[in-house]
């Protein structure tokens, strides 16, 4: 009776967040793909419970015998393998020419780690922050100093994010991903073969735990401090010798951290519905097909902000620089309390605890993702696949930017993305030769309305202002408001050869693609204030009066309201290729040397005010690197040692950058090419375990990236010397996690104890040292009890932040424009503990 009860619960569960309703803001689309063979680095004693182990993938193929590490003799303590599809294929991490990072979806639950934006403390030279205007809702990966700043559909990332090997174009939405996954593979490096355009710093996969055949399953839920309360749950079912459904949702709901003293309310609240269907049908031999469906809601606060610095030039401030009165912060009544001294001085007298905002700011995404995968094999030695996807994510957010209880910069953003993808391969191998050739194509099409207000009269009402186009005072509202069509196509192939006639365990790889990218733009941007001769309402950008280039572009040059807008089409394309040689010196040592080449194609800007400006495209940029690297399994005496390291030396040119100019009030932001820059690094990952029951891991990663020559064609200025932004130059983390040697009757135990460092970095392509984030230390603790007394029962408490770190992360900085001019920050999450509960039942139960 009470197994039945718990099925029912699970499938009520996961059914319900499958078919939640819509928000009233949102709707969505689909995407999601195909599954993934996986292991974890761990002991070779499985000591996970069963509930979060993967079942296998019915499309991927398995590796050949002598892609994994020979085995340990019989008795000997081992380093478990770990298979990754970095090539498209299935194969042993430890003999793959690449620096890939692999954490399992068993590390990720230990690492307490439940969406992607915490991904950053378990991958070397991988940084995560919020985008631009601060919204969690939409992150910047960065990987090697590659990142992208701008959020609009007129620029792309520079390490996209895929799910089961279908990319994710648009940031929102991907933090609804990390639930009853099977692991999440990090590649670093321009990926510019097999992953397309739009990898120069790498890539993200998360691969999904497929449908098993067998009927397996589990619920649970996490309570903690801070409101935490979380649910999840899983049930597969096999439908028939050749059918499998796997359901699976999680929900997340917490009270926040950072209280609105204004508000008097936590503001950066959470509150998520996730739910995905996964059926793998197996209708003939030799084919696997795998559906999926996934749907994701988020409602909850925005992300919250706290000023940090203003400019002496800000107009918030009650005194200029030269210490004579600001008539402007009189005429809006930043004074006294409100004057911009003051609250920077009443911010830090409060903590990072605590803001005074009094903005009611908020966070909507929604998404539906639909995805097959289908592969047959047609010989021993040859199979197509084919990999197919629609995405159509939609919400807004709106950010109190300057953190302050007067509207000195408010944003809302809104948007509606959607997008298709197709994905062919045919797939060969020989005894020395695999080999994948293929094309793709991708669609996407949708916009953002971007509201703005900036600098208006203290006196009015915080609490009310979400940007809206109703005239105020001084100077009002601005809407940036881009849409555009995206469409990619290329043609792929790369070939692996074995070259064991001329030297035992050498082989060579080639690859090569080539892309083209069609763009279309289409602007309106807008703007309003009481005080404009043609209406609330005018054209943002002007134009020349004639044809005269030396004429001067200047508001006197409106466009008139009627005519406000303006359209653009750009074409692209590039070759992009890989280059390896490998030594598999002994069954457990590989070294290598690869040469590869990404590029992330142009775009447009979108908030410029002149005409002329808007139509300038900024170009595609381009990386080409050289990396040596080796993948080690030793053993000191009779202790496993794994040691992988890279270094790598990329050469980057026409870097795409975001800059603030500094002359405009508003502030502009206008995307442009820094001319070139060299990025060095080494990466260092190692697995060891000194006893039976002890294993140790850890990174560090080293990160030079320096311009070669930056001109800023805003200013003229030489701006060589700027740091790169989200590059930090030295960051580690250790984990040390021991099994305790509790009879078999009562269960299995384990504790864990993780230590995460970044040195600090830029927080903005603009940069200034005022807006470096500084470095911080987070400790974090956990302790498992697996298959309780032998039931079906896991138990797991964790502290985040166990020594109570005050951490502040990037938000918004704007202090290069002296009219603005702030550096606001988010508090990072103070100590927070909880207790997971699970109970698994079928096949995965006690």
């Amino acid at each position: 009776m009470f197994k039945q009860s718990i099925i029912a619960t699970s499938v009520g569960l996961a059914g319900a967040i499958a078919s939640f309703p819509v928000h009233a803001q949102m709707e969505a689309v689909a995407q999601q793909t195909a599954p993934v063979l996986l292991t974890e680095s761990a002991l070779s004693e499985t000591d996970v419970p069963a509930a979060e182990s993967a079942p296998a993938d019915p499309t991927a193929a398995a590796p050949t015998a002598d892609a994994a590490p020979p085995a340990a003799e019989a008795g000997e303590l081992s380093i478990e393998e770990v298979v990754i599809t970095a090539r498209r294929r299935a194969e042993s991490i430890q003999n793959v020419p690449i620096a890939v990072t692999a954490v399992s979806g068993d590390a990720l639950a230990r690492a307490n780690i439940t969406d992607v934006n915490a991904m950053a403390t378990q991958v070397p030279s991988l940084v995560i922050t919020a985008g631009s205007s601060g919204s969690k809702a939409i992150p910047t990966f960065a990987i090697r100093g590659q990142s992208q700043q701008e959020l609009s559909i007129l620029a792309d990332p520079s390490v996209p994010v895929y799910f089961n090997d279908v990319v994710v174009e648009r940031q929102q939405g991907v933090n609804s991903s990390l639930f009853d996954i099977q692991s999440v593979e990090v590649l670093k490096g321009p990926q510019g073969t097999l992953f397309g355009r739009n990898s120069t710093g790498g890539a993200i996969n998360i691969k999904a735990n497929t449908p098993s055949e067998e009927f397996e399953g589990y619920v649970g839920t996490t309570v903690g401090n801070l409101g935490r309360f979380n649910t999840t749950a899983m049930v597969n079912q096999p439908l028939t010798d050749w059918a499998q459904l796997r359901v699976a949702g999680q929900t997340t709901d917490s009270d926040g951290y950072l209280k609105d003293v204004v508000l008097d309310k936590e503001i950066n609240n959470e509150h998520t519905k996730a739910g995905r269907v996964s059926l793998a049908v197996q209708p003939m031999d030799g084919m696997n097909s795998l559906f999926t469906f996934s749907r994701f809601i988020e409602d909850d606060g925005g992300t919250g902000a706290e000023i940090v610095t203003l400019n002496p030039g800000s107009l918030a401030n009650a005194t200029k620089p030269d210490g004579t009165p600001n008539g402007t912060a009189a005429f809006l009544g930043y004074t006294g309390s409100l004057s911009g001294e003051q609250m920077v001085a009443d911010q830090q007298a409060r903590g990072i605890y605590k803001t005074a905002s009094g903005a009611d700011q908020f966070t909507r995404v929604s998404t539906r993702d639909i995805a097959n995968t289908t592969t047959y094999d047609i010989n021993d030695g040859l199979s197509v696949k084919n990999i197919v996807g629609n995405r159509r994510v939609t919400g807004g957010n709106f950010d109190d930017v300057d953190g302050m209880p007067i509207p000195l910069i408010q944003i809302a953003r809104y948007y509606d993305f959607n997008q298709i993808s197709e994905e062919f391969q045919l797939l060969g191998k020989t005894d020395t030769l695999n080999w994948i050739v293929g094309a793709y194509y991708f669609h996407e099409a949708g916009g953002t309305d971007d509201y703005s207000i900036t600098v208006k009269p203290a006196n009015t009402s915080p609490g009310n202002q979400i940007p809206q186009p109703v005239p105020q005072d001084f100077p009002g509202w601005t809407l940036t408001d881009p849409d555009g069509k995206n469409t990619s196509k290329s043609v792929f192939a790369q070939a692996t050869q074995k070259l064991d006639n001329l030297v035992e365990g050498l082989s060579f790889t080639a690859g090569g693609r080539y892309t083209w990218d069609d763009r279309e733009a289409t602007i309106r941007n807008r703007s309003g204030n009481a005080s404009n001769p043609n209406g609330p309402e005018v054209c943002r950008f002007s134009r020349d009066l004639d044809s005269d280039p030396s004429t001067p572009e200047t508001p006197a040059n409106q466009v008139p309201i009627d005519e406000c807008v303006v359209s653009f089409k750009k074409s692209f394309s590039e070759p992009t290729w890989n280059l390896s040689l490998d030594y598999q010196f002994t069954p457990h040592n590989l070294l290598y040397l690869a040469n590869r080449r990404g590029y992330r194609t142009g775009g447009f800007g979108a908030r410029a005010a002149t005409e002329d400006a808007l139509s300038k495209t900024f170009n595609p940029e381009t990386v080409t690197d050289v990396e040596i690297g080796s993948k080690n399994d030793f053993r000191l005496g009779e202790i496993p040692l794994r040691l992988n390291a890279a270094v790598y030396y990329s050469d980057y040119k026409d870097i795409q950058r975001l800059l603030t100019d500094p002359t405009t009030n508003p502030p502009q932001t206008i995307p442009v090419n820094a001319a070139k820059a060299t990025i060095k690094g080494a990466e260092v990952e190692f697995t060891i375990l000194p006893t039976d029951n002890t294993e140790i891991s850890g990174f560090y990663s080293y990160t030079d990236a320096s311009y070669d020559e930056f001109i800023d064609p805003l200013t003229g200025a030489d701006i060589s010397n700027q740091p790169f932004a989200r590059a930090p130059k030295n960051v580690y983390s250790i984990t040390g996690r021991y099994t305790l040697p509790t009879p078999a009757e009562i269960g299995k135990t384990s504790v864990q104890v993780n230590y995460f460092h970044t040195a600090g970095y830029s927080a903005s392509d603009t940069y200034a040292p005022e807006q470096s984030v500084d470095a911080y230390g987070l400790l974090n603790l956990r302790a498992d009890w697996n298959s309780v007394m032998r039931s079906g029962f896991d138990l797991g408490f964790f502290v985040k932040n166990a020594l109570d770190k005050e951490y502040l992360n990037a938000f918004g900085d704007i202090y290069t424009s002296a009219a603005i001019g702030i550096v606001t920050r988010t508090p990072g999450e103070p100590r927070s503990f909880g207790l997971d509960i699970r109970y698994r039942f079928g096949a995965q139960g006690g």
